[in-house]
């Protein structure tokens, strides 16, 4: 082609982008994120996202809110007990997790129904739903960090369709309405210069989502940066391997051939032939919980599983070998974020029992705090002040005093739950949250405290000690509230103050009505 002719349909092409970017600005009938999933992608960017304020989220939305309890309760997430409030979920999911589905849900419920004479939009979210949930797949067998970030970004990696149809109605219209992906991708680039990728990452970034969540979407059609391991770079070949996986299960039978999706799996993902296919059988087993979670149908999982049969015969038959790359980068990238975690987690930290500190501690009583008020769950507190302690270092010395204080924290662990706070709040004195517990559970903690401490014995050269504490317990409740965090604290102090003058080696507990009463 001649320079002159290039020049110009290089024009003509930038033209057309130009005008349909400016379109998709000012378009009235291609809705931005709904209000709840803005201020979702607006938590989803902070660093110091917090339970309390996901939570407010989500809840303004009662249908979203039923759609996180069900994922947390289904068979692809809950692995211990079943959620019974929206608290519970998010600790189940976590709360990354959990905020990247509610946006998923978010998005999907806002263009799901919409209508198009270019675009068959039954047959296209089928086939993003299950390009999401193959992404998904594919991320976790690469045990990537945040694999529903993944799932966010197939959901979200032909956005752009949408978007050009709407602003541009003809745009596809020359297309038959079970054109295949690849069709609409030559057909863009040959009318734009440029598939959907590349639109729906500017998309994206219009809309002020992720930096990563546009790059992965941007890569997700041509993941060809194989010796880079960044994130944006690997969730990419996850999209791109789950849309090609989802394209093969969209096939027909007759049309099976695994070779090309084969050795993409092995050259994006060091993924061996026989590891796809139990991804791929993975993939079709969670089909029926995927169409349960997003009330929607999907494919007959008996035609998908009798095609993933015939792909791992023709796979053995070419005796595809498995190709495992290890990358250097990935390996130092994933050091330095162990390092990283561990030098904050450090800083979190007393030295002397490796409790949690007192700055933390304040932190997260503020949020529990937060949380339990807005929800409208229990939250209780536990002072534990060591009983005679002056007593213990004026007379075997501060070493000593400093193995039982350590002794006594290992104590406190052993009792509670791995979802508790156990904090030194300062001296001999410690701090347990107990998030959505009752009273009369956190007194039951109380007690069997208190029975280990009596029984324990520590060792002191020739002979022993043992040390009691008194417990201070305070509750704050839907039915008898604290007005803020300093007085719960005060209450437990004060239980503290009282079981210490009665005789020490015992629990006091206080509700705000007995507090109020007290003070």
């Amino acid at each position: 082609m001649p320079l002159s002719v290039r020049r110009h349909r290089n024009c003509r092409e930038l033209t057309l982008i130009d005008n349909l970017k400016n379109k998709l600005k000012s378009a009235v009938n291609f809705p931005s994120p709904p209000a709840v999933a803005q201020q979702i992608i607006e938590l989803a960017s902070n660093p110091d996202i917090d339970v309390v304020k996901v939570a407010s989220a989500i809840t303004k939305d009662p249908g979203l809110t039923a759609k996180v309890l069900r994922v947390a309760n289904s068979p692809l997430y809950s692995k211990r007990r079943k959620s019974e409030n929206l608290r519970q979920a998010l600790v189940v999911l976590g709360l990354n997790a959990a905020t990247t589905l509610a946006l998923s849900f978010s998005l999907v419920g806002t263009y799901k129904g919409v209508k198009s004479n270019g675009i068959d939009y039954t047959r296209y979210w089928r086939r993003t739903i299950l390009c999401a949930s193959a992404a998904r797949a594919f991320a976790a067998f690469k045990n990537l960090d945040a694999v529903e970030d993944v799932f966010l970004a197939g959901l979200l990696q032909d956005i752009a369709v949408i978007a050009i149809d709407r602003v541009e109605p003809d745009f596809y219209a020359t297309l038959p309405k079970n054109a295949t992906h690849a069709a609409l991708m030559a057909h863009e680039v040959e009318r734009l210069g440029m598939d959907h990728a590349a639109i729906g990452a500017w998309l994206l970034k219009h809309w002020k989502l992720a930096d990563w969540l546009c790059a992965t979407v941007a890569a997700s059609h041509a993941p060809v940066d194989i010796n880079s391991d960044s994130t944006s770079i690997m969730a990419g070949r996850c999209v791109a391997l789950g849309s090609e996986c989802v394209d093969l299960l969209l096939a027909s039978v007759n049309s099976t051939d695994p070779t090309a999706l084969s050795a993409h799996a092995a050259q994006w993902l060091g993924m061996g032939s026989n590891a796809l296919c139990e991804t791929m059988t993975q993939i079709v087993a969670e089909i029926p919980e995927i169409e349960r979670l997003f009330d929607t149908t999907l494919l007959d999982t008996d035609a998908c599983t009798a095609m993933v049969e015939q792909a791992r015969e023709l796979l053995m038959l070419r005796n595809l070998q498995a190709i495992e790359q290890v990358s250097t980068l990935q390996q130092s990238a994933d050091y330095f974020q162990t390092r990283a975690a561990e030098f904050e987690d450090k800083h979190r930290r007393d030295p002397l029992t490796g409790l949690y500190n007192r700055g933390f501690l304040d932190q997260v009583l503020e949020n529990e705090f937060q949380g339990a008020t807005a929800g409208g769950w229990p939250l209780s507190i536990i002072f534990v002040d060591l009983d005679r302690f002056k007593e213990i270092n004026d007379t075997y010395g501060h070493p000593t005093g400093d193995l039982v204080l350590a002794a006594t924290a290992k104590l406190i662990l052993a009792v509670v739950r791995d979802t508790d706070c156990v904090a030194r709040y300062g001296g001999e004195e410690f701090m347990i949250i107990l998030p959505g517990v009752e009273m009369k559970d956190a007194q039951i903690v109380c007690e069997r405290l208190l029975k280990r401490l009596r029984s324990t014995r520590h060792a002191l050269g020739a002979g022993e000690l043992t040390v009691t504490a008194s417990l201070g317990l305070a509750t704050h409740s839907a039915r008898t509230p604290f007005r803020s965090v300093t007085q719960l604290i005060d209450a437990a102090d004060r239980s503290v103050y009282i079981a210490k003058k009665a005789g020490r080696d015992r629990m006091i507990c206080q509700d705000a009505s007995a507090w109020a009463h007290s003070a």
